[in-house]
């Protein structure tokens, strides 16, 4: 009996898990790794303050066959601290691809970027 109980409270917290990693409908996430089913728009929110005259920047999609960008909006102010970049990208067919994002100022292309992001996408 103990170990039905314990199999039943395993498979309860299984499903749960499992439902709450889907539950989002936009897919947004603060992971560095994430899995996704393919079709589906996945949302990066990174944190900015364009005062300074950084932003971040795509650095690389390493398997552009299995993800691709869609769009980078703003939320909260426009400048400033506070500022929250919110990249968004469509997952195509099943795959692994990196995203690689770097906090640098526009047009200084020699110089390392102040931050860097990476963040994996598994495509199911």
């Amino acid at each position: 009996m103990k170990k039905l109980i314990s199999e039943i409270t395993i498979i309860i917290v299984f499903l749960s898990l499992i439902t709450c990693a889907f539950a989002q409908k936009d897919f947004s996430h603060r992971f560095k790794a994430m899995r996704v089913p393919s079709g589906k728009i996945i949302t990066i929110p990174l944190e900015a303050d364009h005062s300074t005259g950084f932003s971040w920047q795509l650095a690389k999609i390493s398997d552009k066959t299995v993800i691709e960008f869609v769009k980078k909006e703003y939320t909260g102010k426009k400048e400033g601290p506070g500022v929250i970049e919110r990249w968004s990208f469509k997952t195509l067919k099943k795959g692994k691809a990196a995203l690689i994002f770097e906090f640098k100022r526009p047009g200084e292309k020699d110089i390392p970027a102040q931050r860097s992001e990476e963040f994996t996408v598994f495509i199911e």
